[in-house]
């Protein structure tokens, strides 16, 4: 894994330089570890020496020194205790924004409403977890870069075209195009803004003389101000989520800088930077503290702005995101539109939500009888079901809030009773019992399930989404046949396919049924790979949900929850894994904590892990 301070790979390299931004500077600076030496500055617009922080409260971000858990302390914060042998936090390499986290940050900095990264830009590469906030793998091509510098400068023209975003950002009235003063409070409040931390002298200096070279050529000093702006946002410190080690080369651990742990926080619960309160407990070195920290996270998992990690965590561990996306072949399933495909989406994220902030602890997550549902949903649930009929009966077809219900189908259950997941889980023109499976076994369960081999048929003919027979078939009958190719197709199918043979009352769409189009009778039978069998999907919940299956769905969970906030692989190795440590800390507090939601992300939070850091490799 590379570290902070390695963290360009060449192409990534390339095009920052080659931007002209100042980001060969701040790149340079992090690599040989003398960018912030701990020194105070002296209030915003105040410059000192040449590596001096001004701004943001006027106080540098420390590099490792001050409070905070020292090495071999617990890992945990003070619910648990732990052995003071010297653990290994492990490191972060530097983190460019994703997309999501790029437009949520230019919206709260500039002011805006705008998805430009998320609608236009290249995908961003996903990790092996299936997270895109993997910071080893957030590359940045010549191609990426070129995004968003061209972003930078249209971001900057529809800002300065706005005299009400300009005063937001512009707070004080220029005397003349050369007003220094007035300069310096733009440079000293924004800029701390946009790196998310204070700005070192050399910064504020270059801007000064970007700002007097656009005046030289002709522009007003609104004019000169917007230049700086289109520079900052194509910027390394912008850009990427920087954290510097004082020596590069050493792996012995040290605090993460209050303003690196600000935005470590911010972009793991909110998914942008941090605002005012967490910029003040940066300032103050408050944030190092565990009251501060479970201060904050209670405040900020209470804001509206949480649901950004519900958004990206939940919507892409089970897969939200996908559902609108995905293709359906209109013949195969005309009860479908973009309208329910967007309620499922909404219902998988509400679904989340009620285990984050609602009555009911994770070992429920697939057994929970609740549901949420619009005037769309209520009406494709309802179908050849009298229960959700019932339950349905007050919501009229024009209703686009949700509404929460509890016992709706006795047919459903659970997560794996959502018309999301039983959609995802599909082909755009009939079920996939093996794709259910997978889902089962690899995003619920953690398992291993290996990709199909090379040179294995297709399941169906190319004319599958075409062929309203096809849509009709015994999908029982169409996966036997495939097993029968030999052991290369039986391996993995007779892992998958009986987990999701038993889910095979739900169609494509997620709606119950009892017979196949040809009129074959639906033969539910499933079977987990250790040879329990079941015949519904609330028997399979039940099944899945006690003993060891529910202390492989329980780790997994906790392992997910400590990826995704760390951005990076966990290092788990039964011989050398360096996480194991924390994470078994973090597993044991749970099971305490009755495996609540919001307590294991606060302990995630207080882990050394999430709080500390090191150099090296």
């Amino acid at each position: 894994m590379s570290t902070a301070n390695q963290q360009v790979v060449p192409n990534r390299r390339r095009a920052l330089l080659a931007s002209g931004a100042l980001g060969a500077a701040i790149l340079v600076g992090a690599c040989m570890g003398n960018v912030g030496t701990g020194t105070t500055g002296t209030g915003p617009g105040t410059v000192g020496g040449s590596t001096t922080p001004v701004g943001v409260g006027g106080v540098a971000p420390s590099q490792g020194g001050g409070a905070g858990p020292s090495q071999g302390s617990n890992p945990t914060g003070p619910a648990t205790a732990v052995s003071n042998a010297p653990l290994d936090p492990g490191t972060v390499a530097v983190h460019r924004l994703n997309a999501y986290e790029y437009d949520n940050t230019i919206n709260d900095l500039l002011g805006l409403q705008q998805t430009i990264a998320e609608s236009t830009f290249i995908a961003d590469e996903v990790g092996g977890n299936g997270f895109d906030n993997e910071a080893d793998v957030l590359t940045m091509t010549d191609a990426e870069f070129t995004q968003y510098f061209n972003a930078a400068d249209t971001l900057g023209e529809q800002v300065f075209a706005s005299p009400a975003l300009v005063s937001r950002i512009l707070t004080c009235t220029p005397s003349s195009a050369t007003d220094a003063a007035c300069l310096n409070t733009f440079i000293n409040s924004f800029g701390p803004l946009a790196y998310r931390r204070p700005l070192f002298a050399d910064e504020v200096t270059r801007f000064q003389t970007l700002a007097a070279n656009a005046v030289t050529n002709g522009t007003d000093f609104n004019g000169s101000v917007k230049q700086i702006v289109k520079m900052m946002l194509s910027s390394v410190p912008f850009l990427y989520r920087m954290e510097f080690d004082a020596n590069p080369a050493s792996t012995t651990p040290h605090p993460v800088a209050p303003y690196e742990l600000a935005s470590r926080l911010s972009y793991l619960l909110w998914s942008t930077m941090p605002d005012t309160a967490l910029f003040a407990d940066a300032a103050s070195g408050a944030i190092l503290t565990d009251a501060t920290l479970q201060s904050e996270f209670a405040r900020m998992i209470a804001s509206p702005k949480a649901q950004n990690f519900v958004s990206s965590f939940a919507g892409q561990w089970f897969g939200a995101r996908n559902v609108t996306s995905a293709l359906v072949t209109a013949p195969a399933f005309p009860q479908w539109t973009t309208a329910l495909g967007q309620a499922y989406a909404q219902e998988e994220l509400l679904y989340f939500n009620e285990f984050l902030n609602g009555d009911y602890n994770w070992n429920q997550f697939l057994t929970a009888p609740v549901n949420f549902v619009n005037g769309v949903s209520a009406a494709l649930y309802a179908t050849n079901s009298p229960t959700a009929k019932a339950a349905t009966q007050g919501i009229p077809a024009t209703q686009t809030t949700f509404s929460k219900l509890t016992n709706m189908d006795p047919n459903r259950i659970g997560f794996m009773g959502l018309g999301g997941f039983l959609r995802q889980t599909s082909f755009s023109y009939r079920t996939s019992p093996t794709l259910r499976g997978k889902f089962v076994l690899l995003s619920i369960l953690g398992e291993v399930v290996p990709a199909p081999p090379p040179g294995v048929p297709a399941l169906d003919p190319a004319s599958a989404t075409t062929n309203p027979a096809t849509f009709e078939e015994n999908v029982r009958s169409i996966l036997l046949a495939h097993r029968m190719l030999g052991a290369a197709c039986n391996s993995c199918h007779e892992r998958l396919d009986p987990i999701g043979l038993g889910m095979e009352n739900f169609d494509g769409i997620g709606m119950y049924r009892t017979d196949y189009g040809n009129g074959d009778v639906i033969d539910s039978a499933g079977e987990l790979p250790d040879g329990t069998m079941f015949t519904t999907v609330q028997q399979l919940a039940t099944l899945l949900s006690s003993g060891s299956r529910l202390t492989e769905m329980l780790d997994f969970a906790s392992e997910q929850f400590m990826t995704y906030a760390l951005s990076r692989p966990l290092s788990l190795d039964p011989m050398t894994g360096t996480d194991t440590p924390y994470l078994t800390q973090i597993q044991t507090s749970w099971a305490t904590q009755k495996y609540a939601v919001q307590p294991l992300l606060q302990d995630v939070i207080l882990n050394q892990t999430f709080r500390m850091r090191h150099g090296g490799v």
